[in-house]
């Protein structure tokens, strides 16, 4: 009886020890991950109401099922019975359960938060995987000198900028979005949207298309956005390299034209891309079009109808007799001024030598 008292208590002290071990775990993880208040962002978000008390309080928000081409629009109304120290922080899932800082913001307010403090945004892109991800804010209060009371409300809102055929494009280029054919005049128009670097980490987009050029025929491909823009278009052949290049670099569009000798249907892929969110964010569109190479040509009129005809170009000829003539004369020429050179240096020497003789 004594040894089952004995095993029991060691029981009990072991399930006490987890107990205590898990509770001090659970305060130690992210915030972001234990928090119970969390919100289904493909159902609506209605507005969010709270309040802050005290010298010090936290309080953090997630918002699970972001798409990729979605972008989440946070609004923060905060007003303040004294004079506070008010915090805000937004972080998004890059890994499963690990969160990292988007943006983040703390204000003194004795009063009413101005609005331009309390609006944030942030856009999901597709990494390869369309999947959706989570997003977390935090808003917290500080008052060092006496306990405040800061009451907040949080509007959510979505903004979707989905690219061609109402899909979010990925960033890597075998995952790229597929156009199909661009068959010759018949042109195909792709648009897009890329972030700027603030603002999401939407910074490329890879499309794939197949088209047959061969001798006689080009593809151009004309990408244009805003103009304070500088965005980068590419085509790249099937192992990604590129083979044509060029960036609106703030002009508002860029052309790109490209030849392939070789007949039958061939597969490209299209890059649009920002420079990692430094060259700017927005809307663009791409026009690829296979044309005729051109070449150059001159108007005919014939009883008053104007035609178009590609005039050969002919180089002058002579004929033997003529070429043969300016041949000799040149061969002589040279043999003639040789000769005269000969006797003037010949003279030259002479004279030399009788001035020595008679010194």
């Amino acid at each position: 009886m004594a040894g089952m008292r004995s095993q029991l208590a060691a029981a009990v002290a072991v399930l006490t020890l987890l107990a205590s071990v898990t509770a001090v775990y659970a305060q130690m993880r992210d915030p972001c991950i234990t928090t119970d208040l969390k919100y289904d962002l493909r159902e609506a978000v209605q507005p969010i109401e709270g309040v802050l008390e005290g010298r010090l309080q936290e309080r953090f928000y997630r918002f699970e099922n972001l798409k990729p081409g979605e972008s989440l629009n946070i609004f923060v109304q905060m007003e303040s019975n004294t004079t506070a120290s008010v915090s805000m922080l937004m972080l998004y899932e890059i890994r499963t359960d690990q969160y990292t800082q988007l943006a983040s913001r703390q204000v003194i307010i004795t009063g009413p938060l101005p609005e331009e403090e309390g609006r944030f945004a942030w856009m999901h892109a597709n990494l390869g995987d369309n999947r959706p991800t989570k997003i977390c804010f935090k808003v917290g209060l500080f008052s060092e000198a006496r306990p405040a009371k800061v009451s907040y409300t949080i509007s959510i809102g979505i903004d979707r900028f989905l690219d061609t055929g109402n899909v979010e494009a990925a960033d890597k280029v075998e995952k790229a979005a597929s156009l199909g054919s661009v068959a010759l005049g018949t042109p195909v128009i792709v648009s897009g949207y890329l972030s700027s670097k603030d603002l999401g980490i939407d910074y490329a987009d890879y499309y794939m298309f197949s088209t047959s050029l061969g001798p006689g025929k080009e593809l151009i491909a004309t990408l244009t956005t805003a103009g304070e823009n500088n965005y980068e278009i590419a085509i790249l052949d099937q192992t990604g390299f590129s083979l044509r290049f060029n960036q609106t670099a703030q002009k508002g569009s860029t052309t790109l034209k490209l030849t392939n000798e070789k007949t039958g249907e061939v597969t490209y892929y299209l890059k649009i891309s920002n420079a990692g969110g430094v060259g700017g964010g927005g809307p663009y569109t791409v026009s690829l079009e296979v044309r005729p190479t051109q070449t150059a040509t001159t108007n005919k009129t014939t009883t008053g109808t104007a035609t178009n005809q590609t005039q050969p170009t002919t180089q002058p000829t002579l004929d033997p007799e003529t070429a043969r003539t300016i041949i000799y004369g040149s061969v002589s020429g040279i043999a003639a001024v040789s000769v005269i050179a000969t006797i003037l240096m010949a003279r030259r020497r002479r004279r030399v030598y009788v001035v020595e003789e008679e010194f």
